[in-house]
């Protein structure tokens, strides 16, 4: 790279002799010291070894094809002085299936590698990667949706913790762009135009094309939150058409959000005990009516045999269902019903290693104390790092211990590290998430209770003593909790005359204090959990989800 240093001119000039008169004789002889000094340091400079700072394919006393006075190729001419620094640039590395050029400043030649020719990936480091096995996987390819107005804020945080060390990736969005050094893919590049018309769903993306300056400048003209909810149910079908088109030879697709985290070494376990030429659609099943789908947050698994039914025998099956996206709520519905229809697959449920929750908000018990857990959702950037941090010395520190094969991570521990040092016997402004049973006076006629409410109620002839006071107080209902044995109440949580408490244990969140409104008031029955705990022992058995396995392949 040449960087042009334009250099002063001065048309005042003036001669040796003509400054003579100005100066003392004193002076005269300090700028003559002056002056041999610096002709010595010359002379010497020419003497000198430069081999140390020379580029290989540069001398940097050559001179400028500029120096004959013509303006040079970078718009030097002869009253600029040039700076040669030199950058090697790097081949193009390729990782996760994304190229990217990776240019390194430099003194000296010895900083170029000497293995120019190796893909390099920026944010790779074996000695992280080594510690999770299997991490290196190559048969299994992880597919992440994302939004151009959310992306800078979600997916530096994944190619730096998760994929940095996966071999195979992908990145979608509704906007192609590069962000950290990769280039992420436009998802509805092929919807149909005739859908696109006229659509409100497709203002932010509109709005996103034409957009002169940084996205989030230009998304405040609008709702992006809303708006994105709309546009993204048009992507998941899309999605998974372009996948397969440009990686076809996987044996499982893995879709997930960009703030969804995967336990890889887990997910690569499991997926080795399955044939994938069978079709699988596999995931943590919700409703939308009687009709079952897997929810896109929390992660859904796709066999070779469904994506190669569903895409191969099915040209523009993205487009067949563009109109269908339209008139429902969900992309990953959408994709579900394109599955069913066209494959003739439905959603297997593998909740909870497929899970819809982070740390501070999953519930623990003895339903998945012992269960793999292989996704978490709704987890920021903040808290993607520190558990990609904890899973990282989870494998470490087993190894260390000398533990030839790891076992996966369980939900108890995640429990142990994000939850249990955390939980006290009362916190004030603070929403624990207990929501199994409600007790309030259902008799009061100044306050309307809605049929939900009064469904999570016990019977009146079912309650204890402590349970019938339980509404009236904080104190009552932290009574009324430590009163159940363990499986009816492991916390609890009181709010305007309404008491909750959960079957469940669960951290929760803090709750924003506003004038006027009622304060939120949680608690643990910490004794009891911590009997209930020590009765659950080691997990000697490892909990995976109970897939039936088919007996032929669909080809």
């Amino acid at each position: 790279m040449i960087l042009p240093i334009r250099a002063r001119s001065d048309t005042r000039r003036r001669g040796w002799t003509d400054m003579m008169p100005a100066l003392s004789r004193k002076t005269l002889v300090v700028v003559a010291a002056a002056a041999a000094t610096t002709l010595f340091l010359l002379a010497a400079s020419n003497r000198a070894d430069w081999s140390a700072y020379t580029s290989p394919n540069t001398d940097p006393h050559a001179p400028h094809p500029a120096s004959n006075g013509a303006p040079g190729p970078d718009g030097t001419g002869p009253n600029m002085t040039v700076v040669r620094v030199d950058i090697p640039v790097q081949p193009t590395a390729t990782t996760g299936g994304h190229a990217h050029d990776i240019a390194t400043a430099t003194a000296t030649p010895s900083s170029v590698p000497t293995d120019a020719g190796k893909p390099v990936n920026p944010y790779a480091s074996s000695d992280v990667c080594d510690a999770f096995p299997g991490v290196d996987a190559g048969n299994i390819l992880l597919i992440m949706k994302t939004g151009a107005s959310e992306a800078f804020a979600r997916v530096p945080t994944q190619l730096m913790t998760l994929l940095r060390c996966l071999p195979n990736f992908l990145i979608f969005s509704d906007m192609e762009q590069d962000v950290a050094g990769y280039h992420i893919m436009d998802s509805l590049v092929n919807v149909t135009a005739s859908v696109m018309e006229g659509n409100s769903d497709f203002d932010l993306y509109r709005r996103q094309k034409a957009c002169l300056i940084d996205i989030t400048s230009c998304n405040k003209v609008g709702d992006p939150a809303a708006e994105g909810w709309q546009l993204d149910k048009y992507k998941n079908v899309h999605m998974a058409e372009k996948t397969y088109q440009m990686k076809p030879g996987f044996d499982w697709y893995v879709f997930v959000d960009a703030d969804t985290y995967v336990m890889w070494p887990s997910m690569v376990q499991w997926l080795a005990t399955l044939n994938p030429s069978h079709k699988r659609y596999l995931g943590s099943v919700s409703m939308l009516g009687d009709a079952p789908f897997a929810h896109g947050g929390s992660g859904y698994v796709v066999s070779q045999g469904a994506m190669k039914e569903l895409v191969t025998k099915n040209p523009d099956v993205g487009a067949m269902y563009d109109r269908r996206a339209h008139h429902e709520c969900c992309g990953d519905f959408v994709f579900s019903v394109a599955l069913k229809e066209l494959a003739g697959v439905e959603v297997e449920q593998v909740y909870p290693m497929i899970n819809g929750d982070k740390p501070t908000t999953m519930p623990f018990g003895g339903f998945n104390w012992c269960h793999v857990i292989s996704t978490l959702h709704h987890i920021n950037s903040e808290e993607i790092d520190t558990f990609w941090k904890f899973e990282h010395d989870f494998y470490v520190n087993q190894r260390k211990a000398g533990v030839e094969k790891p076992r996966p991570l369980l939900a108890k521990d995640i429990f142990t590290h994000f939850v249990a040092p955390r939980m006290r016997s009362k916190m004030e402004d603070w929403d624990n998430l207990s929501e199994d049973t409600m007790y309030f006076n259902v008799n009061d006629t100044s306050r309307t209770w809605e049929d939900w409410q009064i469904n999570r109620m016990k019977k009146h002839e079912d309650y204890n003593d402590q349970e019938r006071l339980a509404h009236l107080s904080v104190e009552n209902c932290q009574a009324a909790c430590n009163s159940l044995k363990a499986d009816d109440c492991f916390q609890w949580k009181y709010t305007d005359g309404i008491c909750y408490t959960r079957r469940g244990i669960s951290l929760g969140h803090p709750v924003k204090v506003k004038d006027g409104a009622k304060r939120v008031i949680s608690g643990w029955d910490v004794e009891k959990i911590a009997e209930w705990i020590s009765k659950q022992g080691e997990c000697t058995k490892i909990y995976w989800p109970e897939v039936e396995e088919k007996e032929k392949s669909w080809w």
